[in-house]
């Protein structure tokens, strides 16, 4: 393949790799031919164990029922071993499978069950008799028992309203589990399920007979010991499993690969592994633990290069295994992390479609010393993202560009122009400082990994929802504009700040835009209550607890505050863009120039510009975002550290709340509750994404959009900041296209931008794949903190990114 043959000429250590590489992309295609003709189906078969499991325990302390219930899943699920897999295991029954968890949301399918084949954003097939096993067993138990069941119940009504009227969206924590966390999988590797038992035991040995908090805690360190059994049980089983296979298997070759598998799932993950393929399956085995937990995205696999080296290294110089051999079982990984599926409802889908489940994995930065952290693994983790080429994991770099080596920065330049939206980059210096605005020293800082989209996060130390709610700012500069009122009708919605023709100074209309944003973001701290308080009673996470050190510890589950350090949760806001073009167009039109008066304005806006087309080519004629315009740039550095400050006054049970602007598919369904605004945006079309500006706006070139959004102070939003960038095909297909594309990260780091990524695809691609999408099947884009299979997306996300300025030089 093209991609393998591109390996790094700058790097010595990749040389000897040319002519290997190819060796294993049989097995590559086999697999990846296997998965693309697989469509997402629901697997029922892990919230039926779970039902039953309850069903018996009934009485006994939430986290025992959840620990017991994970244990029969373990002990009871289907398994099954693919055709040359070297890395086994999967979450479900199914590959691609949508896994219901019934205890956070029985009801995520329950309106959609004769529909969610046919809806328009991630549909799944359902058969009949799942249907009925959902109807007759599993919701006649759930209902009234469920996370979502609560959050309904006990949601404050005014938030209730701006929710379902799109002012801002708060149902995932509500919907699926906790989520946007690094488990520590070193932790698990180095000392294995036997080392975190050991030290269970010893922590229910060391409990104070007289202490008040003595059963609590005791009972929830048995609960871990039942969930170190279960992970234990399970690779018992694929032991078993490939054990039987090796012994009906006439080919000698996968005799010999059943019977390795059979000996690394005896001895993983209950013992530390011994080499490179036992870690690479000590970690799947639970990673995969962690997501049967529960039905949620960002459980994120972090800085592999890091963990994993010692025993790549390892390997390598003691000739157990080839660099190629790495890569293969490096690819093979890559391949199973595809495998996941997340179900969510077609609310939820819309807001961030395409099946992601963000499993983000991360190399490069520094080490835990602040020194250059890339080595072999770095440079083969973005090989297995060329050689494999699908969704998932979601890869993400971390550069420094003091310490990080340019072969490093070159290679994940050659990944880019593939076009596949991989990598994510992220500009470490920002990344350190961010983590620090969590509460975290210094010297753990330096560890950190991307989570999700492009939120922070440090590996087993890190505890809190990074995107808890998301603000639609369209909202908020209509709520101005109609005081307190959405275009679409209805009562008043927010709170009222005054009719526009009152506003005597552009100051008054700001600070009316400040207010209401003021309001979205204490309504959204008010829903962050109600959800945390429910879900530390009803949601405890064992499986994830059990590989934070301070939540064995002090006995104290992760959704609890149990891990080292915790921070409030995130609020990120979506239409960025938006907001700052409809103050700038304010600010020139009505108060600068006076070329328009209010009421001139707010008909134009209430008609939707039809009949008002001088006003509309005023408003697209005024300074944009993204386009190097101090004046226009000064407005979205006041009005986000406004934003940043005002959530960081209220307190979560983790501790104050915290921002970020990432907009996953928000941009979508927020854009279709939103009238026309002053920025010339027409009704109901999306607004802009992440700190993109809006669609085709940017006429300066990278540069002066790189200009624009460094003049917001990324280390505020320690959340995280997304932007999205869409380069022609022709830009990075030579060498001189490439080394320009260095200098433009370069650039961004100088700047003080936190994040960038790329599509790299022409229009006339995606337009085509639009109309013959068997054609173009394998096609990944990058839609927000993520790529997707563009034939996946709906049209309205399709037309989006189609949408998005299409950048023609590197100036």
């Amino acid at each position: 393949m093209e991609a393998t043959r591109a390996i790094e000429r700058t790097d010595p250590k990749r040389r000897e790799e040319q002519s290997a590489a190819a060796s294993h992309m049989w097995r590559v295609k086999r697999a990846k031919d296997r998965l693309l003709a697989i469509k997402p189906a629901i697997d029922l078969e892990n919230a039926r164990i779970l039902t039953e499991s309850f069903m018996k325990t009934e009485g006994e302390p939430m986290v025992v029922r959840k620990a017991t219930g994970f244990k029969e899943q373990c002990e009871r699920k289907t398994i099954s071993i693919l055709e040359d897999e070297l890395i086994v295991g999967c979450i479900g029954s199914k590959l691609r499978g949508g896994v219901l968890s019934p205890d956070t949301c029985w009801a995520l399918i329950d309106a959609e069950l004769d529909t969610i084949p046919s809806r328009p954003q991630d549909p799944f097939a359902i058969t009949e008799d799942e249907k009925r096993l959902y109807r007759e067993f599993i919701k006649p138990y759930w209902e009234g028992r469920s996370v979502a069941d609560a959050f309904e119940a006990q949601i404050p009504e005014d938030v209730r309203r701006l929710n379902d009227a799109s002012a801002f969206f708060i149902n995932r924590r509500a919907f699926r589990g906790p989520g946007e966390l690094t488990a520590d999988y070193e932790r698990v590797l180095n000392v294995g399920i036997r080392g975190i038992r050991k030290a269970i035991e010893k922590g229910l040995d060391s409990l104070d007979p007289a202490s008040p908090e003595r059963y609590e805690r005791a009972t929830y360190l048995k609960s871990l010991l039942i969930v170190c059994d279960g992970i234990v049980a399970l690779a018992r089983r694929y032991a078993h499993l490939a054990q039987d296979k090796a012994k009906a298997e006439k080919d000698q070759r996968r005799r010999a690969e059943l019977e390795r598998i059979a000996d690394v799932c005896n001895r993983v993950p209950e013992d530390p592994p011994r080499g490179f393929w036992e870690a690479l399956q000590s970690f799947y085995f639970y990673h995969l633990c962690i997501q049967m937990e529960q039905n949620a995205p960002s459980y994120n696999p972090g800085r592999m290069d890091q963990y994993l080296f010692p025993y790549y290294e390892k390997d390598v110089e003691e000739g157990v295994l080839s660099r190629d051999d790495v890569q293969e079982l490096l690819d093979c990984l890559w391949i199973k992390l595809s495998q996941a599926c997340l179900l969510q409802d077609q609310r939820n889908a819309r807001y961030s479609a395409g099946y992601m489940m963000f499993q983000n994995a991360c190399c490069g930065g520094v080490t835990e010393s602040g020194q250059d952290a890339v080595n072999d693994l770095s440079y083969m983790m973005l090989q297995a993202t060329m050689d494999v080429r699908l969704y998932q994991p979601s890869l993400s770099v971390r550069y420094s560009k003091g310490k990080n080596p340019d072969s490093f920065l070159r290679r994940v330049v050659d990944l880019v122009a593939l076009g596949t939206g991989f990598p994510s980059i992220h500009n470490d210096d920002i990344g350190i400082r961010m983590v620090m605005n969590k509460g975290v020293p210094l010297s753990e800082a330096y560890t950190w990994n991307p989570c999700g989209c492009v939120e922070t996060n440090v590996m087993g130390k890190l505890g809190g929802w990074t995107d808890f709610a998301n603000i639609n700012l369209g909202t908020a500069v209509e709520c101005a504009l109609f005081n307190g009122r959405q275009r679409r009708g209805g009562p008043l919605l927010t709170v009222e700040t005054g009719e526009p023709s009152e506003f005597a100074t552009f100051g008054d209309f700001k600070n009316a835009v400040k207010v209401q944003l003021a309001y979205l973001i204490g309504k959204a701290a008010e829903a962050n209550g109600v959800v945390e308080a429910i879900s530390r009673e009803r949601r405890p996470v064992p499986v994830v607890s059990l590989s934070f050190k301070e939540c064995v510890k002090n006995a104290r589950d992760y959704e609890r505050g149990g891990a080292k350090y915790n921070v409030g949760n995130g609020i990120t806001m979506t239409g960025i863009a938006d907001l700052v073009n409809s103050l700038a167009a304010v600010k020139r039109l009505i108060y600068e120039d006076k070329s328009l008066i209010w009421e001139e304005l707010l008909e134009g806006l209430e008609r939707d510009f039809d009949g008002h087309e001088r006003i509309r080519g005023l408003c697209v004629s005024a300074p944009k975002y993204g386009n190097d315009i101090p004046a226009v740039d000064e407005l979205a550095t006041e009005v986000f550290r406004f934003a940043a400050e005002e959530a960081g006054r209220y307190r979560g049970k983790r501790g104050s709340m915290v921002t970020g602007i990432l907009p996953v598919t928000a941009n979508i369904p927020c854009g279709m509750v939103v009238g026309a605004l002053p920025s010339g945006r027409k009704a109901w079309t999306p607004l802009a994404d992440g700190l993109s500006p809006a669609q085709g706006t940017d006429v300066e070139g990278p540069t002066g959009v790189l200009k624009s959004v460094s003049r917001i102070d990324h280390a505020m939003h320690p959340s995280g900041t997304l932007l999205n960038m869409k380069l022609q095909p022709d830009l990075v297909r030579d060498e001189k296209g490439k080394r320009h594309l260095m200098a433009l990260l370069k650039s961004m780091c100088d700047l003080g931008v936190y994040h960038i990524q790329f599509n790299v695809v022409s229009p006339e691609t995606l337009r085509d794949a639009q109309e013959h999408p068997e054609k173009h099947r394998g096609l990944l884009v990058r839609v927000a903190g993520y790529s997707a299979y563009f034939v996946e997306l709906e049209k309205a996300v399709q037309d989006d990114i189609i949408a998005r300025t299409t950048q023609m030089s590197m100036n």
